[in-house]
């Protein structure tokens, strides 16, 4: 098995940095859907369920200057600067807050 070698401070590739189910706004007929979603390098991707990681991304936002704002006690806004938009529910305010936190973090990483 061969070592990786990461500078201080960075994520090993592939390692997540956070990964969890989460509700995606899809839209007005369907509303929130319930997605898998992960954080790594600077970028959150979700998918329909974890089988799909290996295969199939359904969606990606940059980090890189997105604004990330709380819309009440379980919902969060990533925007990227209009392109992008992700409309995202929790199922709490402490697992809100444990992604928006996770967020801001890979987002000063980024810049």
């Amino acid at each position: 098995m061969s070592d990786v070698i990461v500078p201080k401070g960075q994520p090993i590739p592939g390692d997540p940095e956070k990964k969890g189910w989460l509700f995606k706004w899809t839209n007005y007929l369907k509303g929130y859907q319930r997605r898998w979603f992960v954080l790594s390098n600077g970028l959150l991707s979700y998918y329909r369920n974890q089988a799909e990681v290996s295969h199939t991304c359904r969606g990606t936002i940059s980090l890189l200057g997105a604004l990330i704002h709380t819309a009440d006690s379980c919902t969060f806004v990533i925007s990227n600067g209009g392109t992008q938009t992700f409309h995202i529910r929790a199922h709490d305010e402490v697992e809100r807050q444990s992604w928006v936190t996770a967020l801001e973090l890979a987002k000063a990483k980024a810049m």
